[in-house]
């Protein structure tokens, strides 16, 4: 089993396998809804089940219709609705007792109904890599049978229903980002013949899924939206109000985090060393590539990848001794400190809650690791422990301070939405509040001792919450799944604006083509960061010059590409079209030889890149400025194979052109 078939086995519904069943209406604990009246078209009903309970709601007199009220059982409960645009609902609830004490939230819902009137897709962050291959083509006539979760460490509480062109019909998200939250997809009759009229659906979110929380006061929202936006417009809007509502800080990307980085893990697994590392960095440098990224295997003795269930045992086992080992690194800290003196930047993996038992720490800090229901001792810490930020902020500014380094990828805490069942003290019972003061430890600790440290996870724990937390987002293991990578690359920048991005790094045989060879790195230097998982020192030198050719175009664009506004053109799944645009200057990626027209309006210059399986573009060019532009051919090594002359037509600009596939058309305006 490698990596990418261990994450995706992950059991992201175990939070919910102690939950209670949901009580019968009428009985104690019977979730007692209401019904705002702006809720109305979708009919809309938010319950809670509370202890002390509630039996009745009672809605108060108000002039406003969109701000409510509703008391009941000593609670007051507040509603503010608001519409920001035409066909956008938005609102924010709060709940107190009246006389301010704490209360026990069992849980609470939001549920919404809908027929599927020209729907015919249905967008959620999903849990794992089989799964994301079908992120935009779930069956709608299989929606019954949908749940999903997402919490502080996984996923993003929203669901997006879309024609077949990607365009939002109904989005529904929840504000709240930290608390574990189960989407469940039911169906629903008009009445009249269920199996003959058609797709009816209801969507409920409820949480928090497989635990109970105390507050004083609690405070949530949602976002319904109709707008006819495409997807991503749609994601990225409701991640800004996210954000803004939520009050929801983003921590910046340091100019160190848009470097080219090369990762140890493809090419070698745990199989590294000194000497490994010090060749590859020659290549890397001479490449352009100006950070390098130990994976997991510099901090343990081991030698095989996760192919096996055995080599997943030593794996864990193993894990959670936070320095270099000396078989492999007999002077780590030299070697880092040679890597910065020929200008190279050192990140290192980490799995900050992990403990095997075969660890020094694990010792000391046993008494911190997880329970489950049974009592079975986990491997991660308890994210709850009283003690457990303070570890981590220890243990991982030593690791950072000890070797002088540039960086952390945070990896393997898909998990930690689940509840502890252990003994040990708990500072909250909500293990998203305990993942965020962990997280925010660590970070503090780290950026207070080089303030440009770079922080990076993947997906699932690439989500909305963790963005205050780190400062690159990337996509899930994808070994040589380059369609895969690629499309989820699209789907990460949606909800990562203002933070860098990143593709799982890109491999390729030792005897791909050049050609093919260039649309990865094209790939990879226009969506995000380069980031590359290759073996240097078996790559033929055709290889090499494709990755400096790309490494250089990305240093002679980096701002451009890191700072303009990147948006799909059409919907094409596995083989997108985005275009990217900052001030006068464009670049359009074509991933398949079928192109849907995009504007270059306001652009003097634009770089068209071919990553398709064909060599013939046509490709219509909307509100293009007119006059006369220079149009330069160049093959994967970017060199230059011809140039001519094209002239625009009525605001418009047809390319019929033969680019080489993993080259490029380059357009200049005379």
């Amino acid at each position: 089993m490698d990596r990418r078939a261990f994450l995706s086995s992950a059991p992201l519904l175990a939070a919910l396998s102690g939950a209670p069943a949901n009580a019968l209406p009428g009985s104690p604990g019977a979730p007692i809804s209401l019904k705002p009246g702006p809720l109305t078209p979708w009919s809309g009903q938010l319950a809670f089940v509370l202890d002390p309970p509630v039996s009745e709601w009672r809605g108060e007199r108000s002039p406003d219709a969109d701000r409510l009220t509703y008391t009941g059982g000593g609670y007051r409960l507040e509603l503010d609705f608001r519409h920001p645009e035409p066909q956008l609902l938005t609102f924010q609830f709060r709940l107190e007792r009246e006389d301010k004490r704490p209360f026990l939230i069992r849980s609470y819902s939001l549920k919404t109904q809908l027929s599927l009137l020209g729907i015919y897709r249905v967008w959620n962050y999903r849990g794992g890599p089989i799964e994301l291959m079908d992120q935009f083509d779930v069956y709608t006539r299989g929606l019954n049978e949908m749940n999903q979760l997402s919490g502080a460490n996984t996923g993003i509480p929203i669901v997006l229903c879309a024609d077949r062109e990607g365009r939002n019909r109904f989005s529904f998200g929840m504000l709240d980002q930290v608390e574990a939250t189960n989407l469940h997809v039911g169906d629903w009759s008009l009445g009249l013949s269920p199996r003959g009229e058609g797709l009816n659906f209801s969507f409920e979110f409820i949480k928090p899924a497989g635990y109970e929380i105390t507050r004083t006061t609690l405070l949530d929202g949602a976002w319904l939206d109709t707008r006819r936006a495409t997807w991503f417009e749609t994601i990225a809007g409701y991640t800004r109000w996210v954000e803004s509502a939520g009050n929801i800080e983003i921590l910046n990307s340091p100019q160190v985090a848009y470097e080219p980085v090369w990762n140890t893990w493809y090419p070698y697994g745990q199989n590294i060393d000194e000497k490994i590392i010090w060749k590859n960095a020659e290549f890397c440098r001479k490449a352009g590539i100006t950070t390098v990224l130990l994976d997991a295997g510099y901090n343990n003795t081991l030698t095989g990848g996760m192919d096996t269930p055995q080599n997943i045992a030593l794996f864990n086992d193993h894990t959670g001794d936070w320095t270099a080992e000396p078989a492999k690194f007999p002077d780590f800290r030299a070697l880092v400190e040679r890597l910065h003196q020929q200008g190279q930047k050192v990140t290192v993996w980490v799995a900050l809650f992990m403990v095997g038992k075969s660890t020094r720490a694990y010792p000391r800090v046993r008494n911190m690791l997880m329970q489950d229901r049974a009592g079975k001792e986990q491997i991660d810490l308890c994210p709850c422990h009283p003690d457990t930020p303070a570890y981590l902020a220890r243990t991982f500014l030593k690791l950072a301070a000890d070797y002088n380094l540039d960086g952390f990828w945070l990896d393997f805490m898909d998990g930690l939405h689940v509840p502890c069942h252990a003994s040990h003290p708990h500072s909250t019972s909500s293990p998203g509040e305990g993942y965020n003061r962990c997280l925010a430890a660590v970070r503090d600790a780290v950026l207070q001792w080089k303030s440009a440290f770079i922080l990076e996870t993947r997906m699932k724990m690439a989500n909305i919450n963790v963005k205050r937390f780190v400062n690159v987002l990337e996509t899930s293991d994808m070994p040589f799944d380059f369609d895969l990578n690629r499309s989820l690359g699209v789907f990460v920048r949606s909800f990562a604006g203002g933070l860098a991005t990143k593709l799982d790094p890109v491999q390729w045989h030792i005897h791909e083509s050049n050609e093919n060879v260039a649309k990865s790195c094209a790939t990879v230097t226009l969506m995000g960061v380069p980031v590359f998982g290759v073996d240097f020192t078996l790559l033929p030198e055709s290889h090499i010059r494709v990755v400096s050719a790309w490494t250089d175009f990305y240093r002679r664009h980096q701002k451009d590409l890191a700072k303009g506004q990147f948006a799909p053109v059409g919907f094409s799944g596995l083989f997108p079209q985005f275009r990217l645009v900052r001030g006068a200057k464009a670049f359009i990626y074509l991933g398949s030889s079928s192109t849907t027209p995009t504007s270059i309006e306001g652009c003097e210059e634009a770089y068209i890149v071919n990553a398709a399986d064909a060599e013939r573009v046509l490709l219509m060019l909307d509100t293009a400025p007119h006059g006369h532009w220079r149009a330069v051919i160049r093959d994967c090594f970017l060199l230059e194979t011809r140039t001519h002359e094209l002239t625009t037509s009525g605001q418009k600009l047809l390319v019929d052109e033969s680019i080489p596939q993993g080259g490029m058309l380059e357009l200049h305006r005379i």
